[in-house]
């Protein structure tokens, strides 16, 4: 029997799903069964911006020592080093990348000094640089739970990720729609709408785990991931980054913001293969200089 772990909200779960047809689909056969895992940021004590990693550690340490055999994780929830002994064996075909709004309107239509609820330090940045007057608001839980605060006598509207929505097949509540976000303002986080595969290195199954992976999602999420790890930042950091395949090349686009929103470096560039990363990190690195000084 192989043990496959994932976080224990329906979104997880879901996604868990996919990961075990897609080993199936792959010639892992049936052997599989889901076992669901609290991590620490479930816990709902800590912070409402959690440490990088508090998503997926506790199944990551069920993984290397043996307990399970898989994780899955909503990819952006992965911090750029995985920990020793372990490894990204496959990405499942990427969902959609980009975020969006849940409320009356689009974003740039709400009234004036509206609350938009995030615990995204990316995403509240973001919204006031794009509507310095909003008034941002901390909020936690599953995407039910924040969906659910959209309501007279709540909250305005909530950022939320498009591919969760899309997988929990979420239907807004009568009044409100979903607003996709522009990608000139909301560029989203690294690996965003892409599902991880990790597994211990050397698992006799790596082989089968690997036949799983969608090639283009795989080469998008390693760019992504590469400069992240370059600009130590982390999932919970004002920085967003996303490669988008096109033809023989991919489209960068690298995004950070001070925490007001109110300085932004940003750059687009074309690349050829993971190996430009770092010269494309270093051409941020100069716009960034100019943006925030030293």
């Amino acid at each position: 029997m192989i043990l496959v772990a994932s976080r224990k909200s329906e979104l997880a779960r879901i996604q868990a799903e996919m990961a075990i047809a897609a080993l199936s689909g792959a010639g892992m056969g049936e052997r599989m069964q889901l076992r669901t895992v609290s991590t620490s940021g479930d816990s709902g004590k800590g912070p409402f911006n959690p440490a990088v990693g508090s998503f997926v550690d506790r199944i990551n340490e069920l993984v290397s020592s043996g307990e399970m055999d898989i994780g899955v994780h909503s990819m952006k929830d992965l911090p750029p080093e995985l920990p020793a002994g372990l490894e990204i064996s496959a990405v499942l075909e990427r969902g959609s990348r980009f975020d969006c709004v849940l409320g009356p309107s689009m974003l740039a239509r709400l009234p004036t000094g509206s609350t938009v609820g995030t615990s995204s330090a990316r995403r509240r940045a973001q919204a006031l640089h794009m509507r310095p007057d909003l008034k941002t608001v901390a909020v936690r839980g599953n995407v039910g739970t924040r969906a659910s605060l959209v309501r007279p006598g709540g909250v305005d509207a909530v950022i939320l990720a498009m591919a969760g929505l899309e997988r929990l097949n979420f239907v807004p509540p009568e009044g409100y729609g979903l607003y996709p976000l522009p990608v000139d303002y909301f560029v989203p986080s690294a690996g965003q709408g892409a599902i991880a595969i990790v597994s211990r290195k050397g698992f006799i199954e790596s082989e089968v785990a690997r036949r799983a992976s969608h090639p283009e999602s795989r080469s998008e999420v390693e760019i992504e991931r590469r400069i992240l790890s370059l600009l130590s930042g982390g999932c919970n950091s004002p920085i967003g980054i996303t490669a988008i395949s096109f033809g023989r090349g991919y489209t960068v686009r690298i995004q950070k913001l001070s925490p007001d929103g109110r300085i932004e470096a940003r750059i687009t560039e074309s690349i050829r293969s993971l190996d430009d990363a770092e010269r494309v990190v270093s051409d941020f690195n100069a716009v960034e200089k100019v943006k925030f000084g030293d």
